[in-house]
């Protein structure tokens, strides 16, 4: 009767065992499933933040080429600012004043970091880096804004100046065909007489300098964001 019972006792443990290996091997295989969705998740999170950045480098670079163009047409309107005999074809002038008053566009994209931070899911990038570019990328883009409404500022004031003192016809025609447009015997060489318009200018190139500072910092910064989030990629 004892062996009997030792034998049942013996099968009864067996069979705990095996139930037992049965269910951890069960959770081991769900918490690896787990792990599985999670690494694909945050594989499409990396690319889908990958994407985003490489598309705003491209426009940046597109818009930092534009603001160079102002900052180079300032400077040459600049010097030619209170000359008395200034030897320079007005269709020069309305070329140097159409690219002097354009602005920036640069409006990057940030759907996807949003739609990270309001869900809570910064907190699965396992890159402490990106963390940490992702946040300095935050306060840079911030910075960039409040620059980006200083200069409209200014540039808008050249602007109005323009419609008051000279023709902005001019400089709008200059861009479509490259000649004259006013019907009015205005040239805007003449505003390059004016201690306001020099003024407004002077103010202009001031923030088109300051935004192209932080605009230099984004493209170094958009790089390494890029360059960290291709490796986790890759790993991952």
């Amino acid at each position: 009767m004892e062996n009997k019972t030792g034998k049942y006792l013996k099968y009864a443990i067996g069979e705990i065992v095996l139930v037992v290996i049965g269910i951890l091997i069960a959770l081991q295989i769900n918490q690896w499933n787990e792990n599985r969705k999670e690494n694909n998740a945050l594989k499409i999170l990396t690319e889908n933040l990958n994407s985003e950045f490489r598309k705003n480098l491209k426009e940046l670079e597109i818009d930092l080429s534009r603001i160079k163009n102002k900052i180079s047409a300032s400077n040459t309107l600049l010097s030619y600012s209170g000359l008395k005999n200034v030897e320079v074809n007005n269709i020069i002038i309305d070329s140097l004043i159409y690219y002097a008053i354009s602005n920036p566009t640069w409006n990057p994209s940030s759907y996807v970091l949003n739609d990270i931070k309001n869900s809570g899911k910064l907190s699965t990038l396992k890159n402490e880096n990106l963390k940490l570019l992702l946040y300095d990328w935050d306060r840079l883009y911030e910075d960039i804004l409040e620059w980006h409404t200083g200069l409209n500022t200014s540039s808008n004031y050249l602007v109005y100046f323009l419609i008051e003192k000279g023709s902005l016809v001019n400089v709008d025609h200059y861009n479509e065909k490259n000649e004259k447009g006013s019907k009015f015997n205005l040239e805007n060489s003449d505003l390059l007489q004016e201690i306001r318009f020099e003024n407004a200018l002077d103010n202009s190139l001031y923030s088109a300098i300051e935004l192209e500072k932080r605009y230099n910092n984004a493209d170094v910064l958009l790089n390494k964001i890029i360059e960290i989030s291709d490796s986790h990629i890759i790993i991952k």
